[in-house]
């Protein structure tokens, strides 16, 4: 061996060792990631090639029962600044000039001396360009905007407490919109996206989704433009009778669809937090109060079958003193000898007592509770209340005369445009529906069938109480309801407030059931006036004269003549 090869010999065994070590560096390296660190591995790679996003659908629409929005969702934006990093002044009070004609020295005012991580400049903006918006944005260095979506509301005060609104959260609080909130929500998912082989941002799983993020729509019952005309009667209505409240409900007696549901005073979802929560509560199904005389119809249709119409009933000159007790009946005008159907006509608490006194308690008491009194429609909203009647033990010697003209028991409009509507459809109470279609692009559910609860009265008898009814509008208490060339059925009713123990003298509930047109009955109006001025707190004076006007508005407007083609 020679020098040189010694020399060579020393570099090769060095090149060598070279070799084995960073060989051992390696295989330890990757060892380490796929035995050690295998967990964050994945976790790692991902941070550079790939992030995720919270999604979440729309949630759906509502809508009344011809397509038309009754409540959507509007995209917003607000524009902001973190003025602890570095910011484009300049850039950001163009922006603000060209967009928004905002002063530069407002927007530069608000930007000057703060230090603060979220610096509002505009906020609620319904942009006309979001794309554009966005894309100006991104070009001015510090300002910042958040893109989300807000319930939107068209007819606010018209049908607000039917359909309810959302909170900030975007969850249903009332009405429609907590009923069916689960259904009306969007699904939220996590989104996960991944760069392409050219740097662009994927989301490879979005092809195979099989479910849909936006929430369900929703068609109801209502028709707004028979709402908008409740609504509206209700309004003047209660202003001429300087009332607390007042509410209505227009019903198909046929089907049980819920056409119109309101009452005044009202609110508007799109700002609910400036209303008294008491205006956000649907009164229609959540007030009970006593019916006073509309529920005479319930004693009356007891009496057509059990003695007939032909018999006469001494109704004491206007004061009667129940038998027993020392409680005293007045009617508000004074008769002596009435038919059946006159006591309906002119409304005689006495004659209705006496009716009810031959019936007896059992049948008075039973005849209330088949009709629904006490329990709950079923409607497909929140904050039904019951009505209220006691238990037939329970009873005092005056409750049997008191329930028949509709004191000591409570119901809502709901209920008693039920129990008018079997009146209306030849004997039938029905379930009332509000809600006529739940719709997905992938699946639609249609709630046509018609919900029968039980029969409450015989053909020929609904017939007899239409008459009554239409004579108690032409002849009777409820004249003021009257329209020329049209027949109306129906009945006034005027109750005392229970208030604090004991019946008020000066506080009254007055209220107004229909049927429309008698003939040929196509709508079911009920009508409630809470406290109105004292001399014009009768049904004939407050409550008749509204539901007149939806009947005008329903003739003036075809609704008559559209029902019947489509009938």
């Amino acid at each position: 061996m020679n020098r040189i090869y010694l020399s060579h010999q020393q570099r090769m065994k060095n090149i060598v060792n070279m070799a084995i070590l960073f060989g051992t560096i390696i295989l330890l390296k990757y060892f380490h990631i796929q035995i050690i660190g295998i967990e964050n591995f994945d976790e790692n790679l991902f941070a550079t090639t790939g992030y995720t996003k919270d999604i979440k659908g729309d949630r759906g629409r509502i809508y009344d029962r011809n397509g038309v929005l009754l409540a959507g969702n509007i995209t917003k934006i607000d524009l902001w600044v973190n003025t602890q990093k570095d910011f484009d002044v300049a850039k950001i009070n163009r922006f603000f000039e060209e967009f928004y004609d905002l002063d530069s020295n407002v927007v530069s005012e608000k930007l000057s001396g703060s230090k603060k991580k979220y610096v509002a400049i505009k906020k609620n903006i319904i942009p006309e360009d979001i794309s554009r918006i966005i894309k100006e944005v991104q070009g001015i260095k510090g300002l910042n905007i958040d893109k989300y979506s807000q319930r939107f509301y068209p007819y606010e005060e018209i049908c607000s407490q039917v359909v309810g609104y959302t909170n900030k959260e975007g969850n249903g609080r009332t009405g429609i919109e907590l009923e069916f909130n689960e259904i009306l929500n969007g699904k939220k998912i996590k989104e996960v996206f991944n760069r392409s082989v050219n740097s662009k941002w994927e989301n490879r799983d979005k092809a195979n989704f099989n479910y849909e993020l936006n929430g369900k729509d929703i068609y109801l019952a209502i028709d707004i433009k028979l709402q908008e005309f409740l609504y509206q009667a209700l309004v003047k209505g209660q202003e001429n009778s300087l009332a607390k409240a007042a509410n209505g409900i227009i019903v198909d007696p046929l089907n049980g669809d819920v056409l119109a549901m309101a009452g005044t005073p009202s609110f508007n979802p799109n700002n609910f937090s400036n209303y008294n929560i008491e205006r956000h509560r649907n009164n229609v199904i959540s007030k009970q109060y006593e019916p006073g005389s509309t529920i005479k119809v319930i004693p009356v249709l007891g009496a057509i079958d059990a003695i007939g119409t032909d018999i006469k009933i001494d109704c004491e000159n206007g004061e009667y003193e129940i038998p027993n007790t020392q409680r005293v009946v007045k009617d508000h005008e004074a008769h002596n000898l009435l038919s059946i159907d006159e006591v309906l006509i002119h409304s005689s608490n006495i004659g209705i007592v006496k009716i009810s006194n031959i019936l007896g308690k059992e049948e008075t008491y039973s005849a209330l509770r088949k009709f629904g009194l006490g329990s709950k429609t079923g409607i497909k909203l929140p904050g039904e209340e019951n009505g209220k009647i006691a238990k037939l033990r329970s009873w005092s010697k005056t409750t049997h005369s008191a329930v028949s003209f509709g004191q000591e028991l409570s119901v809502t409009d709901l209920q008693l445009s039920m129990i008018y509507a079997s009146i209306a459809n030849n004997g039938f109470l029905l379930k009332p529906k509000i809600v006529k279609r739940i719709f997905s692009p992938k699946n639609s559910i249609e709630f046509d069938r018609v919900e029968i609860i039980r029969q409450v009265m015989e053909y020929e008898d609904s017939k007899i109480l239409i008459d009554m009814l239409s004579s108690a509008v032409s002849e009777g208490t409820g004249q003021n309801a009257a329209i020329s060339g049209y027949e109306i059925a129906g009945k006034t009713g005027t109750a005392e407030k229970f208030v604090e123990g004991q019946y008020s003298k000066s506080d009254f509930i007055s209220s107004f059931a229909a049927i429309f047109p008698a003939s040929d009955p196509q709508y079911v109006c009920v009508v409630s006036v809470d406290s109105p001025e004292y001399h014009k707190h009768w049904g004939n004076i407050t409550a008749a004269p509204i539901a007149r006007e939806v009947f005008v508005e329903i003739i003036n407007n075809n609704f008559l003549t559209k029902k019947q083609e489509t009938t």
